[in-house]
């Protein structure tokens, strides 16, 4: 099988382009710094296998260099640009980095970098920049205490030499840190084929039609494995334009829509409830879209039907909001809702090559319609966890996601709640999550959030709720309780 590189060198718009703070970088470009990058992380002495952290946001720099990994069969381990430096060097430590590439402005003092022990290299907005590329650049330095002899991203990628692909498919392409399964923290392995099976099933699933500029917006970031997959190697694999935005505010949205022919887009809930809360998500611009994925979270069918009756309301193509579901174990995605398979209240159908079960708490597989704990295996699925660990079940292909769920007569997966957020009272398992979505419907609920409480040994739930407006406590109090009853 391919690599994720060899991928998108076949499938990549090559006339195309990406956007970056309002700067267009071409396709031609973007490939020909991946080449530089393998050439210059060569002279660094890396081979194959080796890791490379990428300390970094949403940025060309970081989607650079994950291709690049892919081609020399190196592994980029993505960690959150805004993880503090101790908890970093550990994180360093435990998959032994070669090298760590850091973005200046997030940064402020890099001398605690010193202690890491590994090559370093700075990357800058100002790397991919034209107009105000001087500002940016006089930005960063004025704000932060450099550490001297540290490798610019700019000089690494100044020249090009022949590199030849040294991955395969079936190696690791790069670490996520994740919960896990269980809500313990995991270094999670993702190969080049988990990341291509699943990439090209959302596209042939999806469809696009091929014509003009189309683009994907990447809102999510690129170190959870719903954004590098399912929005940055989706998008490249589908031909299309890609929309790096790093930090998700209203206005840069809007800009975007605004400016291009945006027909693809992935997110999470809480993106669509800072639009819907702003009045932002009314606007015909928005109409250009075939399709919003949305994942990651609960995900209410009030917000669903809101959401849709806006796209319905400008869009000329049937587009929809179409609800998913995914761990990082599985690329972000294994279960969508399309235009062939489409159910209310459902995350949709398994997608090519991924199945699913729901498994009691004895592991005996339960029939349609009967809640318990969502069991999978798929194409996309993780190669393993950093350090083993119990990962694998069922003939070892097949997890435990520790989610509850059902699945309907049809194929439809329908996920009630986490398992850990399960609530006995009186000898019933109840799940906060069927609660909220109650709650949630009441006219005057903006978002609700139930847990569970002891008064006296005895087991309640308990409401928090905020409303649209201004309205007596204790009146909402009462009007949420009939309603719950």
């Amino acid at each position: 099988m391919n690599t994720c590189y060899e991928t998108m060198l076949s499938r990549i718009k090559k006339d195309g382009f990406m956007v970056y703070y309002g700067h267009k970088i071409p396709m031609c470009r973007f490939m020909r710094d991946v080449e530089a990058f393998c050439c210059g992380i060569k002279k660094l002495g890396l081979n194959k296998g080796d890791v490379v952290t990428l300390y970094l946001p949403t940025c060309p720099q970081s989607v650079v260099a994950f291709y690049a990994c892919s081609k020399l069969g190196l592994i980029a381990s993505f960690v959150h640009p805004m993880t503090p430096v101790d908890e970093l060097l550990d994180y360093v430590k435990k998959t032994e980095s070669k090298v760590l590439l850091f973005y200046d402005v997030l940064v402020r003092d890099e001398r605690k970098l010193s202690e890491f022990k590994v090559e370093l290299v700075r990357c800058s907005i100002a790397d991919y920049v034209i107009l105000r590329k001087p500002a940016y650049s006089l930005y960063s330095k004025a704000i932060g205490k450099r550490l001297k002899g540290i490798r610019s991203y700019k000089n690494l990628v100044a020249g090009i030499s022949e590199t030849l692909v040294a991955g395969d498919g079936g190696d690791v392409v790069c670490y996520m840190h994740s919960g896990g399964t269980s809500g313990q923290p995991k270094i999670v392995k993702l190969s080049n084929n988990a990341f291509n099976d699943t990439a090209v099933t959302i596209v042939e699933m999806y469809n696009p039609e091929r014509f003009g500029d189309n683009m994907y917006l990447v809102t999510l970031p690129v170190f959870h494995a719903y954004g590098l997959c399912a929005s940055v190697h989706t998008g490249v694999v589908a031909g299309f334009n890609l929309g790096l935005i790093p930090k998700y505010e209203i206005k840069a949205v809007k800009r975007y829509f605004k400016k291009y022919n945006i027909t693809a887009w992935a997110v999470v809930p809480a993106m669509l409830i800072k639009l819907l809360r702003a009045n932002a998500l009314d606007d015909k611009r928005f109409g250009k879209l075939d399709v919003i994925w949305c994942g990651g979270d609960v995900l209410t069918e009030s917000m669903v039907e809101q959401v849709d009756g806006i796209l319905a309301k400008y869009s000329k193509r049937p587009a929809k909001l179409m609800r998913g579901y995914g761990l990082t174990e599985t690329c972000g995605v294994c279960v969508v809702n399309n235009y062939e398979h489409y159910a209310k209240n459902s995350c949709g159908h398994p997608i090519e090559g991924c199945r699913v079960e729901i498994w009691d708490d004895d592991g005996k597989p339960l029939a349609p319609n009967i809640t318990g704990e969502i069991v999978l295996t798929a194409k996309g699925l993780m190669s393993g966890y950093l350090g083993g660990g119990e990962d694998f079940v069922k003939d070892g292909k097949w997890i435990k996601t520790g989610d509850v769920g059902y699945v309907d007569e049809q194929g439809f997966v329908y996920v009630v709640d986490r398992k850990k957020r399960m609530i006995k009272i009186a000898a019933v398992n109840v799940f906060p999550a069927e609660v909220e979505e109650c709650i949630e419907r009441l006219p005057f609920v903006s978002e609700a959030c139930v847990v569970g409480v002891k008064v006296d040994g005895k087991q309640y739930l308990k409401a928090f709720v905020t409303v649209k407006e201004r309205m007596p406590v204790n009146e909402v109090s009462r009007l949420v309780t009939e309603h719950c009853k």
